[in-house]
């Protein structure tokens, strides 16, 4: 039972990404060409970008449900300050620093007043959308510059900014969680945060910097949506933060924290973007698009359930027969 759980949750995944691309590559014939992969890539750059940060927050023990909101007003403040100079570089800084300060906000907001980290994020996802919406009045603000153009350019017909950011941030953020003391704290808070602050570890600082950590890859998303799109749009990723935190948790982190790996992020990571993909050519509406891919997520954090119980069965079982040679 054990071992039937264990190749189970080792390779499930895999094989529901592979009838996923079987299935849309049926429905649709330049599903598996280059620039089919090279599309779906594109179009999930941002969320790729922000579950980097996201694995570091729930390996942690918390839920971040404010990525989305956050994407969209640091894209807004993109918008505002290249609308008052003129500057590329100072334009995009400006929304990298808002999206880090908001994560430092947040982290202060948790570790200062106690406050549940999902309180917290959620309360940042509601008013940051509306201060997007209010700086705007609702309108987007088009950015006319060359490097925004270049977004959307393909270097040698090959490999784009967005993808060329999701290649740097998964490096960097599998060596920060695997060779840095910040990583290694990480995992020890979500492990068990009152063991590690008893062993004399800050533990409140380290909390906000992973928030801080987190923001920085927010900002980045928000320079990945506002170069695709050309401009600032108030309403942009709304779900966002959703789709993070199930990449995350369907590509076999541990929810409660503790455990996790940069791999298990990408591999769920490329489950939800091959879905939101193959969906989206199919020129499905709304209702049946949402339908359709919660279920089938719906189906793949089952199989990850039924393969937890089976080999925690198989360990009680093991044990027993154990006890009963003794």
């Amino acid at each position: 039972m054990k071992n039937i759980g264990t190749f189970i949750q080792k390779y499930s995944l895999i094989i529901m990404i592979l009838l996923l691309v079987t299935v849309f590559a049926i429905l649709n014939e330049n599903f598996l060409s280059l620039s089919g992969f090279q599309n779906i890539l594109e179009q999930n750059a941002a969320l790729a970008v922000v579950t980097v940060g996201t694995t570091f927050l729930v390996i942690s023990g918390v839920m971040d449900l404010s990525p989305g909101s956050v994407v969209a007003l640091s894209g807004v403040v993109i918008g505002l300050i290249f609308r008052s100079t003129g500057n590329i570089v100072v334009s995009l800084l400006g929304g990298v620093f808002a999206s880090v300060f908001i994560g430092f906000f947040n982290g202060i907001i948790v570790t200062q007043f106690k406050v549940n980290p999902v309180i917290v994020t959620l309360a940042a996802m509601t008013w940051a959308r509306g201060l997007s919406l209010a700086l705007t009045e609702k309108a987007s603000i088009i950015i006319d510059s060359p490097f925004i153009g270049m977004m959307n350019t393909r270097f040698g017909g090959l490999i784009s900014i967005p993808i060329l950011l999701i290649i740097i941030c998964y490096i960097a953020g599998d060596f920060f969680l695997n060779h840095t003391r910040m990583g290694r704290y990480t995992f020890a808070i979500g492990g068990n945060e009152r063991s590690t602050r008893a062993a004399g570890i800050p533990v409140d600082w380290y909390k906000v910097l992973i928030f801080v950590f987190g923001g920085i890859f927010v900002g980045l998303a928000s320079i990945i949506t506002v170069g695709r799109q050309g401009a600032a749009t108030p309403n942009a990723m709304f779900g966002l933060e959703l789709d993070a935190i199930v990449a995350v948790i369907i590509g076999g982190n541990k929810l409660d924290g503790g455990e996790g790996r940069i791999q298990n992020t990408i591999l769920g990571l490329l489950f939800l973007a091959i879905l939101n993909n193959g969906l989206s050519t199919l020129g499905l509406r709304d209702a049946y698009f949402y339908f359709y891919k919660g279920i089938v997520i719906l189906v793949a954090l089952c199989i990850g359930v039924i393969s937890q119980t089976m080999m925690t069965f198989g360990d009680r079982a093991s044990s027993q027969k154990v006890l009963e040679s003794k």
